[in-house]
């Protein structure tokens, strides 16, 4: 019986290997103070951060990654995120063969001194981060050309003396294109983690927040990510 039960389980594990791809059986460990379960927070964090990196299988058995800017593309039921690569970069194959992967988006991050604490304890690290896990498809050549115009309008938008696409030669722009691979993921699962302190009483998170602000710009935008968050513990 004992044999029968052991077969069983590794039969088991073999369907789940080949029916699930290995990117959505791989979560991410998240303490359930620091999970983050609105969508919609989620996706606007997205929009807030647009740049991350990709994960997906690579032929040679270890993950290829590659670091891209995205675009979100939210107004439909289908939520993806658009970015592109250089036809060059020999990761174009592996997403081409894999069809999926992980894109991992990180914000605002930074270490916490314990020295602030009313009491004894060890000094810990602050983060927001959010694992975008889908289907990849590549772009048609006017769906990159419309990616590349909302990039650059969406980091040009505060600028007084703006860039648009429209603005450059036809054969310029053309020429780039040729160079560059477009690709979207549709977002099927979303995994964030943002450890922004909730675990402390209000003392302790408040002088946190405090320190922060005396730091550098990085330490300070881990200080406004926490003064977004709920209230810690009491």
């Amino acid at each position: 019986m004992e044999h029968f039960f052991t077969k069983l389980t590794q039969l088991s594990h073999s369907l789940t290997e080949q029916l699930i791809p290995k990117w959505y059986i791989c979560f991410m460990y998240i303490p359930k103070e620091f999970e983050g379960n609105d969508r919609e927070l989620i996706l606007r964090f997205l929009e807030g951060h647009p740049f991350g990196a990709l994960t997906v299988n690579g032929s040679d058995g270890f993950p290829a990654i590659v670091h891209i800017p995205f675009t979100t593309e939210f107004e439909q039921s289908t939520k993806c995120l658009e970015f592109h690569v250089a036809k060059e970069n020999s990761i174009v194959s592996s997403i081409s063969n894999a069809n999926q992967g992980k894109l991992i988006v990180l914000g605002a991050h930074g270490y916490i001194s314990s020295s602030v604490y009313t009491h004894v304890n060890v000094p810990t690290y602050n983060y927001e981060v959010v694992h975008v896990s889908g289907r990849i498809e590549r772009l048609t050549d006017l769906e990159l050309k419309n990616h590349l115009t909302k990039l650059v309008d969406s980091f040009e938008v505060n600028r007084e003396n703006k860039v648009h696409i429209n603005q450059w030669p036809t054969d310029l722009v053309d020429s780039y294109i040729q160079e560059i691979v477009g690709f979207r993921i549709e977002i099927q699962s979303l995994e964030a983690a943002f450890k922004l302190s909730q675990n402390r009483n209000e003392v302790d998170f408040n002088r946190i927040i405090t320190d922060l602000n005396t730091r550098t710009s990085t330490d300070q935008q881990l200080a406004e990510a926490m003064q977004q968050t709920k209230c810690p513990i009491q």
